[in-house]
């Protein structure tokens, strides 16, 4: 009788040791995973220029693989939602698209002013800010025509930036002038389910000169910096959430960033001060308790590719 009885005891604490997969003894390894990924959130699916060749990291914390290796890439780059296809701007500031793998698949020097342009939701358009004007290389989209601030038609001087959200939204940056008023850069958003237009000026007269939807839902990146350095690097960052009129967040410096509110990071090319000041793709967190250095396993920090630092613009996507 006491054999079994220690059979059974044996048996009970074999089996409860194998329940414990986790390195908290009171969880399972799948809960851990879990609540690691809560505190720190894959960064998967960014893209980058860096030394005039295009680089795609699957994960920040996996190795990256470079795309071309013709040092064609010299400005902006734009990933399909589906990472099959990249486009960016050469030299002669000609459009070029690359698969996966590299390869050419088209250019498009009918394009001569480009300043800004991104894929649709289904991947089957790049639509090209060209000058002040929406091209669309693929099926044309119904944008509502641009206007200056407070809807004015015909106020407009130029469009710096513009970018379509995946539910349609549109949004872009203006440069208005009137003797009144003077020079104004302004953040102008037409709803896609056609309701009124919001417009947003910096209080300080701030000049922008980007702007980018995420994929996540209407979160929105505006950059400010020199207007003759359009989407190049930027001196300050406002966020703003489902389609706001007023910023929710800033954030200093940076390049071609993107904003996801899901989990409080901000995508782009920064300078990191633990590296001489050297630009990197970085993923900066952006939420509560935000530190830029890692303090414990606990803690949500910014991620930084240190193996692709740059003494000047990096310019990245993420999708």
């Amino acid at each position: 009788m006491k054999k079994i009885y220690y059979i059974l005891v044996c048996g009970i604490i074999l089996l409860a040791a194998g329940c414990k997969k986790g390195p908290d003894p009171y969880i399972s390894k799948q809960d851990a995973e879990k609540l690691a990924g809560l505190v720190e959130p894959p960064i998967t699916n960014v893209a980058f220029i860096y030394k005039n060749n295009i680089y795609y990291a699957t994960d920040f914390t996996k190795p990256v693989t470079q795309i071309t290796s013709d040092g064609s890439a010299s400005k902006f780059v734009r990933m399909s939602h589906d990472h099959t296809k990249f486009a960016y701007l050469n030299a002669s500031n000609v459009i070029e698209i690359v698969d996966n793998k590299g390869a050419l698949v088209t250019t498009l020097p009918q394009y001569t002013q480009v300043k800004s342009f991104d894929w649709t939701a289904d991947d089957k358009t790049l639509y090209i800010l060209n000058n002040s004007a929406m091209a669309y290389y693929g099926t044309s989209l119904n944008l509502p025509d641009f206007t200056g601030p407070g809807g004015v038609v015909g106020s407009v001087v130029e469009v710096l930036s513009a970018s379509v959200s995946m539910q349609g939204d549109f949004a872009y940056v203006v440069h208005t002038f009137d003797f009144n008023n003077g020079d104004q850069y302004s953040l102008v958003i037409n709803p896609a389910n056609n309701g009124k237009s919001i417009s947003y000026t910096d209080p300080n007269q701030a000049t922008m000169n980007y702007v980018c939807f995420s994929t996540n839902q209407q979160d929105l990146a505006v950059g400010y910096g020199d207007p003759g350095s359009i989407s190049g690097a930027e001196s300050q960052i406002d966020v703003f959430t489902g389609l706001n009129s007023t910023p929710v967040l800033s954030y200093s410096g940076g390049c071609s960033p993107v904003y996801n509110s899901a989990i409080n990071f901000i995508v782009g090319g920064f300078a990191d001060a633990n590296n001489n000041g050297l630009v990197e793709p970085s993923a900066i967190y952006a939420g509560p308790g935000q530190t830029t250095t890692f303090i414990g396993e606990n803690v949500t920090h910014s991620l930084m590719l240190t193996n692709y630092s740059f003494n000047g613009v990096v310019y990245t996507d993420w999708k």
